[in-house]
């Protein structure tokens, strides 16, 4: 099987583990499984923070092994099961997506995980556990609708652009391009070339390398990765609010003879009826003037609160969040989330390239009274006007 027709599986764990995980990736491996084992995957040269984070974004699964190594010191292993827990916000509440694998029985299960089912490896049967975990949801993919499927009556899949050329730099360029369709909103096709036509303009600029060569800063001796521009741009599963759907573009990119790649996002929002797109958080505010100083507040408090540890410290810079959040051009990649307004920011943006892409959630009950009419009834937040107006009808 290659890695098209099977869904990848990604394996997250602390360096100090590899050799008692590496049974695991030889046994799926075996079985016919696409699992990703950075020690197994990666290849001379290649930046392995891009590597790891445009592998986990693609994954179907990812199987975080739990130990005495990866639950006491923050690293890379908590900043990827994080970023699996808030994608699994996106998925339907039946389906597995991350599977935790308990290398010791005696540590404290982190708490992000604490409400999904975990496997332990001292289990007779740990092997045959986890592989029946992964084929269920393997069985459910092909059949299942997705909540925003059913809710909005709407569907949707992808085409694969890619276009590759050698030289001094090179570039590698793959493009995830959308199909939306629906009987209900038969308009909502008009959102497939919007996305397209953005994603396009990105490879031809990626595609004018040809004209500025810069054979004094590579050559042809170097390896392939070193002197080529690699960017790759996918989507997930359309987010619905009412009628409202989100979709966010992860871009992972990494330009030659950088020292690390970059992760951003680049998000679009329509509303389905009437089709028309909400370019911009200024569309939804009465008064844009009136509703920032709010929406910057509480995105900043988000940040901060949410990156704070077990003990308290905060690993957001105040100064460096404040400094990321000073205009609403900064919060220019928004989704329509169920109870908020997610923003996301890209690494640089308002932390440490380290602490990588971070998000702040902003209520609708903290904005809705900023918040025009017509995007409050399109999104489904009007009640909560009534529910102010009227509290003891509640």
């Amino acid at each position: 099987m290659t890695d098209h027709e099977q869904p990848l599986v990604f394996f997250s764990y602390a360096n100090k583990d590899q050799d008692r995980v590496k049974p695991f990736y030889e046994e799926l491996d075996r079985q016919g499984f696409s699992v990703w084992m950075d020690c197994f995957r990666l290849k001379a040269g290649q930046n392995w923070d891009f590597e790891i984070k445009r592998a986990q974004e693609k994954s179907e699964f990812v199987v975080t092994f739990l130990s005495r190594n990866s639950v006491t010191r923050r690293g890379y292993v908590q900043r990827e099961m994080k970023e699996a827990v808030d994608k699994l916000k996106e998925k339907l509440i039946d389906d597995i997506y991350l599977i935790p694998m308990l290398l010791d029985d005696d540590i404290d299960i982190p708490d992000d995980v604490k409400g999904i089912q975990c496997i332990r490896a001292s289990s007779p049967n740990f092997m045959s556990e986890l592989t029946d975990a992964v084929i269920f949801q393997i069985g459910k993919r092909g059949v299942k609708i997705s909540k925003a499927q059913k809710d909005q009556d709407f569907s949707w899949s992808s085409s694969v652009r890619k276009e590759e050329w050698d030289g001094l730099p090179g570039y590698e360029v793959t493009l995830h391009l959308p199909e939306l369709r629906s009987e209900k909103y038969p308009a909502v096709v008009d959102v497939n070339p919007i996305i397209k036509g953005d994603l396009l303009r990105v490879l031809l600029e990626c595609r004018s390398i040809k004209l500025n060569q810069s054979p004094n800063l590579y050559n042809y001796g170097q390896d392939k990765f070193r002197r080529t521009n690699t960017l790759e741009a996918y989507f997930g599963d359309p987010i619905s609010k009412g009628r409202v759907v989100s979709i966010i573009y992860s871009f992972h990119g990494y330009w030659a003879g950088a020292a690390h790649g970059n992760h951003y996002y680049k998000t679009y929002a329509f509303a389905l009826e009437p089709m028309c797109q909400i370019a911009s958080l200024r569309d939804i505010f009465v008064n844009v003037k009136d509703a920032f100083p709010v929406l910057q507040k509480l995105a900043r408090d988000s940040l901060l609160e949410s990156s704070k540890d077990e003990q308290g410290n905060n690993y957001l810079d105040k100064d460096h969040v404040h400094r990321g959040t000073e205009a609403i051009d900064d919060f220019s990649s928004f989704v329509f989330r169920e109870n908020t307004l997610e923003i996301l920011f890209a690494p640089y943006h308002v932390s440490a390239y380290a602490a990588g892409p971070q998000e702040a959630q902003v209520p609708y009950e903290a904005i809705f009274e900023f918040v025009k009419p017509e995007y409050a009834s399109a999104l489904g937040i009007d009640h909560l006007r009534y529910r102010k107006l009227h509290p003891l009808n509640e």
